[in-house]
């Protein structure tokens, strides 16, 4: 069916171009044929494109090629860029004026196949190469940069540098010097740019700014751009300008400062394909200088909380416990900087959260937009009356959002592992869910018993009984379902609460714990402690009431045995049973070991940790472009003056009747 389908759409297109075709031959227009060629494959499109400016490179030999390197290397490999390149820098196919001609040509055949040849940026945000010279008097490469570089994308930006590096050292030619001066003429012009001109989407701290200037290989320039000059370093002898130079900037701090993680990645791997490339090696200090800035232990906040603007709402701090939890995987709905939230999540911030919505975030990516998934874990909140809940649907979330007084956990983000790779970002850790513990089960009961069917048991839908009966027939941990978020809180906090349960009675399977005005600030840390514990509970007019379920949970992690609990009587107090495990926990915390490994002492069943690794995120900012004003007098088909009023409406025009204005009348004969 697909076949036909796009068949057809070819049939049709042809269809058009030969209508075009015999529209043109009447000779009203410039050209006497149609000159947009059809492009069947990428290649295709990458010569029709870079043909523009090197007509010669319109070859079926150099198409040819490309897709046989795509076959060798694989498609959209950044060694079929590298390969295409140097090939045409070497005049294999057609020749050229000069060397940096052919050069200059390769980088920008393989820049087009970098950005799918789709975008001007080949052509007209890389604007050419030029040659200068060391102090030694040996030749040195700079390339120029224009604004429309910013439509190739960052990671390309990025890879170019290191694509049009490597053709000065196939070609021999010398290493860029820079002196003092240059080097913070780089670091002084982007800081310029971003508070003179208009802000970057990543400004590297003054310290990552000075290492990539000392260690470029070349020298990144571009033309002026702006009515501005730079506030110092000027009148440099190899910078030839004082202006501000936006191309300049955008690649430095946008695609290299930026995107150095991931280019790391990239190199590394042109490296073992046998792409001799000797001068990046600064990219290893550069990526642990940035994961410096990205946790906030050097003087700069996070980016995506340091571009924050007023009316842009903050979803987590960065790292910080309650933000949104990290969790891997894959929804229908989610890919490439696609993550997922639940719906309920989306509900529970009034719907500033939505499909499409943009987010700036801390990790693993720069920004992401979000999608729905219903099978991940929603928000935890504490209501107006103190109660807890855990919401598990947008209509539920919607309903209950004006009883709401805080967000304990806003729930989780499904990252693909991809997006990890993509960047070349450290794995980040999870906290222990459903996917995690199925895994497990798998594996213990392939090594105990072979025949045991796994293919009824849906990991979402496990009861109470089912989870223990599982840990204690294969050691595996308790459900997460089962247990509570034991990472976040302190020590201090944990012996509250076991001296809280201490007062607690079991009522109708039901833990019923003091809570009577006069005690609340006595009992301010243990209820603390339910709350970021999330175990859901209800606070009536004198007491804290945990549900059946929530109360078996709680106390088997604690080490209770299910048959001791449902077999205790009405009104039964734990004052005995939990006075025993005050009094270990007591001894067991004053020796250095974590809540978790203090529970783990108690508990019959493995108790995992649930919270893992929080997000930072922030709402993006899809207004931050500038404001296009129509300024002077555009260009219009029917000139229609100032009856348009502000719009240049041809309606508003038409209603008028006329239009004064002056038309220079032009005859042709």
């Amino acid at each position: 069916m697909s076949q036909e389908y796009f068949q057809e759409l070819e049939d049709k297109v042809r269809v058009c171009y030969s209508i075009a075709e015999e529209a043109r031959k009447k000779g009203l227009d410039s050209l006497d044929k149609v000159e947009i060629p059809i492009a069947r494959t990428l290649a295709e499109k990458v010569i029709g494109l870079i043909s523009v400016v090197y007509p010669q490179i319109n070859d079926e030999r150099i198409i040819k090629r490309i897709l046989a390197l795509e076959k060798e290397y694989g498609q959209l490999d950044y060694a079929v860029v590298f390969k295409i390149a140097d090939e045409i820098a070497k005049e294999k196919f057609c020749k050229f004026e000069n060397l940096l001609q052919a050069i200059e040509a390769g980088i920008r055949v393989g820049f087009a196949y970098a950005t799918l040849g789709v975008v001007s940026s080949p052509i007209e945000g890389f604007t050419e190469l030029k040659l200068n010279k060391t102090k030694e008097g040996k030749d040195y490469f700079v390339p120029y940069f224009s604004g429309p570089i910013r439509s190739a994308g960052t990671t390309a930006a990025c890879m170019t540098l290191i694509l049009i590096d490597y053709m000065r050292e196939t070609f021999g030619y010398a290493k860029f010097d820079p002196d003092e001066k240059e080097v913070k003429r780089f670091v002084t012009e982007i800081f310029d740019y971003h508070e003179r001109v208009t802000n970057l989407q990543y400004l590297p701290t003054e310290e990552e700014a000075l290492f990539l200037a000392k260690n470029l290989p070349i020298q990144i320039a571009g033309d002026a751009s702006e009515d501005r000059e730079v506030s110092n370093f000027k009148d440099l002898i190899r910078v030839d300008t004082n202006m501000i130079r936006g191309g300049m900037c955008l690649v430095f701090a946008e695609g290299l400062a930026q995107k150095a993680q991931k280019a790391q990645r990239l190199l590394k791997r042109l490296q073992s394909q046998g792409f001799k490339i000797s001068d990046w090696g600064f990219l290893d200090e550069y990526v642990l200088l940035h994961k410096k800035r990205e946790k906030g232990t050097v003087n700069a906040s996070p980016t995506y909380i340091k571009d924050l603007v007023a009316g842009r709402p903050v979803f987590g701090h960065p790292s910080k416990s309650g933000g949104f939890r990290f969790r891997y995987g894959r929804a229908r709905t989610t890919g490439f900087s696609a993550a997922a939230i639940h719906p309920a999540t989306m509900g529970i911030s009034n719907d500033f959260l939505s499909t499409g919505t943009q987010l700036k975030i801390e990790k693993p990516t720069k920004g992401c937009i979000i999608t729905p998934c219903d099978t991940i874990d929603g928000p935890i909140v504490k209501l107006l009356n103190e109660s807890v809940k855990k919401i598990s649907s947008l209509e539920e979330a919607r309903k209950i959002y004006t009883q709401v007084k805080e967000i304990i956990y806003f729930g989780d983000i499904l990252f693909s592992f991809g997006d990890l790779l993509n960047r070349n970002y450290p794995l980040i850790k999870p906290g222990y869910v459903e996917e995690w513990w199925i895994l497990e089960l798998k594996k213990k009961i392939s090594e105990k018993n072979p025949n045991f069917s796994l293919d009824l048991i849906n990991p979402r839908n496990i009861s109470l009984d089912e989870a223990i009966k599982f840990s204690a027939d294969f050691g595996v941990p308790l459900h997460p379902e089962y247990t509570f978020f034991w990472t976040q809180i302190s020590k201090e906090e944990f012996l509250e609460l076991l001296n809280y349960l201490v007062k607690g009675i079991i009522s109708e399977g039901k833990l019923i714990l003091p809570f009577r005005e006069a005690e609340r600030e006595k009992y301010a840390k243990a209820k603390r402690a339910l709350e970021l514990l999330g175990v859901e509970h209800d606070v009536t007019i004198e007491n804290v009431v945990i549900d059946k379920k929530n109360t078996l949970s709680l106390l088997i992690n604690l080490g209770f045995e299910s048959d001791f609990i449902n077999s205790l009587k009405e009104n039964y107090s734990l004052d005995r049973e939990m006075s025993n495990e005050v009094e270990i926990a007591g001894s067991e915390g004053k020796k250095d070991k974590s809540v978790i490994e203090v529970l783990n002492q108690f508990s019959k069943y493995i108790i995992k940790d649930k919270a893992g690794s929080f997000i930072g995120t922030r709402m993006g900012r899809p207004e931050k472009s500038k404001l296009r004003k129509l300024i002077g007098s555009p260009s219009a088909l029917f000139p229609v003056g100032e009856e348009g009023g502000k719009f240049r409406s041809v309606n508003a025009t038409e209603e008028g009747g006329f239009v004064q204005a002056e038309f220079p009348i032009y005859f042709c004969p």
